[in-house]
């Protein structure tokens, strides 16, 4: 039956303190390789929220399109009015009806035997 003084030997062997060894690298590759996967966990982290809340980041861009759909959506209301008005610059040339019509309102003139009443506003 082995003694307490041969269970030291064995562990002062070559061979245990090749277990004891291998068990130490074995542990500092995990501790290794954990603390590069938490580097790597923050790095991604920070850089996520960069993309999200950055001054060029998702939230921007979100609303940067809203505000080019609102532009949009102006742009071709003003581009409406403006084939409107186009319209009516042509009639106002070429139309006879137009051209009385525009010379009694716009310049308060009349017909020899009518009259043109101006109220103040």
């Amino acid at each position: 039956m082995p003694t307490q003084a041969d269970k030291k030997d064995t562990a002062r062997t070559p061979q245990g303190a090749k277990k004891s060894l291998r068990s130490q690298i074995v542990s500092e590759r995990k501790r290794r390789v954990r603390a590069t996967l938490i580097l790597f966990a923050i790095v991604l982290t920070i850089i996520g929220l960069n993309l999200i809340f950055d001054k060029a980041g998702f939230i921007t861009y979100v609303n940067l399109k809203k505000e080019e759909k609102t532009y949009e959506q102006s742009i071709a209301k003003i581009e409406k009015d403006i084939a409107a008005l186009k319209e009516e610059i042509v009639d106002i040339k070429t139309d006879p009806f137009q051209i009385e019509k525009q010379a009694r309102e716009g310049l308060g003139l009349a017909k020899p035997d009518e009259y043109v009443f101006l109220y103040n506003k």
